[in-house]
Order: structure tokens, then C-alpha cells, then sequence
């Protein structure tokens, strides 16, 4: 545990969807370290999460008791079996946000009335913005509500799920739900400054503001160091290639760049992927400078790597696979669009691409190590400035300072 500054009267009550212990993956992270970060802030805090029913609660009462912060846990209600009642209930057009309709379930209501009840909390913090069905009985308490989103999810569902007919029409609750969410809120962290225009375009200006993933302060003092080698290892990540544009970003990778890079410059350059199972599928391009290693702790997996080349094809929010190796300090090539506004500044922070044949003219322009060493020093330096735990610590106090 970090050392804790002194504990306030205040209390904080977070409500988050699954359980994030442990965290395996970057959202994961974000929300675990929220509540340590509020916590050692000071203050009170009590959790509300769902959990699987396979999950293990052992490990809830674990963190309850090594950390600090008590835990209660409900069910997802729509895991069980599904009568023709759900089913009416979801014909409705307020209901079509099948995430949201969770939160409307009444078991959930009452668990969460319940809670507020018994906690009287100063402050609720919502982690993602479909859980609104739950804003109103923390408003008619005059209870300020903070609302923490790790996109706009209306439009990650259009750009994952691609524009059909269907997803278009199911697009439409998602984005009720974001305006629901916007006119609810006291306040609404979002997860990039692109993200935060989207929400202040739509009724959040003067109550936005942008809070990275906390998960990247904890990798700023494991800074790479550059090495001077014959063969240097370039590599790509996806925490799970179930999701669309981590799997686009491999097929990009390994299918259309790593061959361009070999005929190019043979023997040069050594593809590793890291990540949990690739589809079999694309198993056919593991091979000649394409190695799969798996899933690893990139925090010290990365130490031994030379090149970041994170393809950003699609996808909404902030993707800490592009972000995690500049806070590292090792040079990155990326497209443009995957910085989402923060100040990184190309040629300087990182390396720009768009066609394939541009990733591989970037990728064996870095065998200079004068150009990865000046690459990867400054991109550390502005992780510093933009995420450290200071300064993560100072957007959230200058935010709930403002309400307790």
C-alpha cells in the first residue's frame, strides 16, 4: 500500500461494473487504482460492483481487508435464466441499451438504495456512463454525482461493430444514454481531450474535464534504456484479440508491415506479439520474423524491447498500448489519430504512419539509436508531466474539492 495522507471525515461511495480484482487489463486497471487513489486521498471509501457468479469472493475480501475499503458485491440480474417479462420490459426503446438496462433491473435498485442508506456517502462516483438508471435516487438526495468514462461509448460501439442497418438502430439508446448521462452528472471525467470536446459538443462544457488511465503512472519509473544491437525486437500488443480493433491492429501488424520490413531490411528487425490467445485465424502470419510470446507483464517484458509499433486502425477512449511505451520511453509508431488529443507532438514524441509501407519506412529509420534514444527520452519526459501520480491526484482533488 502507498502511504496514505490523513484520513477526512468524507465519504465516497464508487459504484463500478465488474469487480476489477485482479485487474488484467488497462480499464481494469483504471478503475482499481480509482479506488486506491481515493483512498489515499483521504477518504471513505465503500465500493458497489457486479460480479459473475463464477467469480471467486474470496478475492474481494482479501483487497477488502489488505486495503482499506469495504466491498459489496450483487449479481448480474440478466445472467440468470430470462422471463417473458425481461423480454417485454426490452421491447421498450429506453430499454434497448442492454448495459444500462442492467442497472434498471429492480434487485440492483434496491441493493444500491439499500447501500445509500447505510453509507450516507458525501460524493457517488460512477465508473462508465451506462450506469444512469442508478443517478436519480443519488439526486434526490441532493448527493453530487461524478461519472468516470472510458469513452463515448456510442460512438465505440459504431466504430467496433462496424455501420450496419442494425447497428445503427442500436446505436441510437447508447447515445441517449451518454446525453442521460451528461445531464445527470456534476461532473464527468473523460478518458482523452478528444473524448472530453465530444462531451462538452453535447451539453458537458463547464462540468468535462480529462483524467488519463491511472494504471500509466505506475510504469514511469521502469524508463527503457536504448540498446545498440544488430537485430532489434519491434513489438505490438493487444490485452485481448476478442476485441475488434485489437485484432484489426494484429492482422495490420503481422499480415501488411512485417513482411515489407523483412524484404526490406532481411534479417533486421523481430516482430514479437504479446497478448492472451491469437485468433487461429491469423495463426498463419506467426512466422519468419513474427514471433508470439503471449501474455506478459509489459512492465517488464518491455525492458528488453527496442521498437513500439501500435497500429490505431479504430476504436474510441484512450488505448494504453499506445500510451504505455512512451511512458516507458521506448519509440513508438502509431497513426495519428491514437494520441486523441493529448499533447504528444509527432517527430518529437513519436512516429507518424498511415500505409503499411510508411509503418516500415518509420520502423527502419529507428535503427538509428541516437533517433530511438531522443524518441523515447522526450516521450518519457511528457508521460511525466501528463500522468504522473501527482499530477493524476491533482485532477481529481481539483474536481471533488469542488463538491465535499
Amino acid at each position: 500500500m502507498g502511504e496514505r495522507q490523513s484520513k477526512s471525515s468524507k465519504k465516497v461511495l464508487v459504484v463500478t461494473p465488474r469487480f476489477p480484482v485482479p485487474p488484467p487489463g488497462a480499464c481494469e486497471k483504471d478503475r482499481y487504482y480509482n479506488l486506491l487513489q481515493l483512498r489515499d486521498l483521504g477518504y471513505q471509501v465503500t465500493v458497489l460492483s457486479k460480479v459473475h457468479p463464477n467469480y471467486d469472493l474470496s478475492l474481494a475480501r482479501k483487497f477488502e481487508e489488505k486495503e482499506g475499503i469495504k466491498v459489496i458485491t450483487m449479481p448480474y440480474a440478466f445472467m440468470q435464466r430470462k422471463g417473458i417479462i425481461f423480454w417485454l420490459k426490452h421491447l421498450l426503446p429506453w430499454n434497448w441499451d442492454g448495459a444500462a438496462y442492467e442497472y434498471a433491473h429492480k434487485s440492483t435498485k434496491d441493493i444500491f438504495e439499500n447501500l445509500l442508506n447505510e453509507v450516507s456517502p458525501d460524493l457517488v462516483w460512477f465508473d462508465y456512463t451506462y450506469l444512469w438508471p442508478l443517478y436519480k435516487l443519488v439526486r434526490s438526495r441532493k448527493i453530487p454525482v461524478i461519472t468516470r468514462s472510458i469513452n463515448f461509448e456510442a460512438r465505440h460501439f459504431l466504430q467496433e461493430d462496424g455501420y450496419t442497418l442494425i447497428n445503427l438502430v442500436r446505436f441510437l439508446p447508447k447515445f441517449v444514454s451518454e446525453l442521460i448521462t451528461i445531464r445527470l452528472s456534476d461532473w464527468l471525467f473523460a478518458i482523452t481531450p478528444d473524448e472530453q470536446k465530444i462531451y462538452e459538443r453535447w451539453g458537458g462544457r463547464g462540468k468535462t474535464s480529462t483524467l488519463p488511465l491511472r494504471g500509466l503512472a505506475k510504469v514511469l519509473d521502469k524508463q527503457v534504456q536504448v540498446k545498440e544491437r544488430d537485430v532489434l525486437k519491434v513489438f505490438f500488443m493487444g490485452s485481448t484479440y476478442n476485441v475488434h480493433h485489437n485484432k484489426s491492429a494484429l492482422l495490420y501488424v503481422i499480415k501488411d508491415i512485417a513482411p515489407i520490413v523483412e524484404k526490406r531490411a532481411p534479417g533486421k528487425f523481430v516482430f514479437h506479439i504479446l497478448g492472451k490467445q491469437i485468433p487461429n485465424d491469423l495463426q498463419q502470419y506467426i512466422r519468419g520474423n513474427v514471433k508470439y510470446v503471449g501474455y506478459q507483464d509489459p512492465k517488464e517484458y518491455l525492458q528488453d524491447m527496442d521498437i513500439a509499433v501500435i497500429p490505431s486502425l479504430y476504436g474510441a477512449g484512450m488505448q494504453q498500448k499506445v500510451f504505455e511505451p512512451m511512458a516507458l520511453g521506448l519509440p513508438l509508431v502509431t497513426h495519428k489519430r491514437a494520441i486523441a488529443g493529448y499533447r504528444f507532438l509527432e517527430n518529437t514524441h513519436y512516429l507518424a504512419a498511415g500505409r503499411p509501407s510508411e509503418f516500415a519506412d518509420q520502423i527502419i529509420k529507428l535503427s538509428d539509436p541516437n533517433l530511438r534514444r531522443a524518441l523515447g527520452s522526450a516521450a518519457h519526459n511528457r508521460s511525466s508531466e501528463l500522468f504522473s501520480q501527482n499530477k493524476m491526484n491533482e485532477i481529481i482533488t481539483n474536481v471533488l474539492n469542488r463538491f465535499i
